[in-house]
Formats: C-alpha cells, structure tokens, sequence
C-alpha cells in the first residue's frame, strides 16, 4: 500500500512532467490546509467581482467545460491566448472536470473591448473541441447570445417549444437562456 509521501511525490512527477508550476502551487493535504484552501477558493470569485466594480466593468469570465482530451489543449489556448495580451487575468477552478474560470480583468473600456473579444475567441474553441457554453453557472441572460455557437437553430427552436410546453404563459425565467426571438 503506498504510503501519503510516495503518493505525494508520484503527483508532483506528473505535475513536473506536465510543467506545471508545482513549487508555487498549493497541496492541502490535512484538514486546515483543506479548510483554508476552500476559503481561498471562495474568495477568490468575490475579489473578482470587486475588481470588475472598482474599474467599472463588466463580468468576462469562463464558465465553459470540454471533453477530456480537449482540456489540455483549451488550457494551454487560453495561457498562451492571454500571455499574448497585457490584460490582467486569473484562471482558478476544476480542472477534475476540464472546466476552469478565466477571469479576464480589464482596467477600462479599451481594455474591456479586447477581453470580450478574447472571450469570444474561447467560447469558439470550446464549441469547436465538443465543450459546452456553461458548466456550473448557467446560461441566464448573458450567455445566451453565445447558445448558436453551440447548437443548431433547429436545436435552439426545439428548446423553445419544450419552455413554451411547460411554461405556456412564459412566466418563469423571462428573458433567460433563449431571447424572445424564439419564444
């Protein structure tokens, strides 16, 4: 049975093969390290929330997740993407699931114009590789313009014919997932 430490080096050989940054990056393997890694995790959203108020700018942030063999190479699009730009960013979330958070965080409106393009950019190679437009978050009111990257019309008119069968007074969610176009 392998002891906590060989597991522990059998990980960080997979993370130095895969040149990640191990020796900046954070283990939490007992309980406080654990209860402090998750109240990082949950600030983390909020911190970003408050930069996007502070500098008057709207949300652009990745919520998209793709098939297993399409997450090394959407994670490495969008570093090398970003890496590319002087726009500040983060990139936190749940790699388990090939569905990681890219904040782009602009200064201005100048800036906030490049990042929803460079967010464009990420939803049509998530769409390309088989991803879906939302993994946790939903769709709502502000991804739902993006739903023709990711399905058909046909698809889309399907979608509404099933809202407008259970919802026939179109009541619930007004407005979200599918514009009144097709409702």
């Amino acid at each position: 049975m392998a002891t906590e430490d060989s597991l522990m080096n059998e990980w960080l050989l997979l993370l130095e093969r895969a040149d990640a940054l191990a020796e900046v990056s954070w283990f939490a393997t007992n309980e406080p390290d654990q209860a402090k890694l998750r109240e990082f995790r949950h600030a983390l959203p909020v911190l970003m929330n408050e930069w996007f108020s502070r500098h008057n700018q709207r949300k652009v942030s990745t919520d998209m997740s793709v098939p297993d063999q399409e997450f090394p190479g959407m994670l490495h699009f969008y570093q090398e993407t970003l890496r590319s730009d002087d726009l500040k960013y983060t990139i936190f979330g749940h790699i388990g699931d090939n569905h990681v958070h890219v904040n782009i965080l602009p200064r201005n409106n100048v800036e906030g114009t490049r990042a929803r393009a460079i967010y464009l950019q990420f939803l049509k190679r998530a769409a390309a590789g088989g991803g879906t437009l939302s993994s946790e978050h939903g769709i709502g009111k502000l991804k739902r313009d993006y739903l023709g990257l990711f399905y058909s019309e046909e698809q889309l008119r399907e979608m509404a014919a099933l809202k407008r069968a259970f919802d026939p007074a179109g009541i619930l969610g007004r407005g979200n997932i599918l514009s009144e176009d097709y409702l």
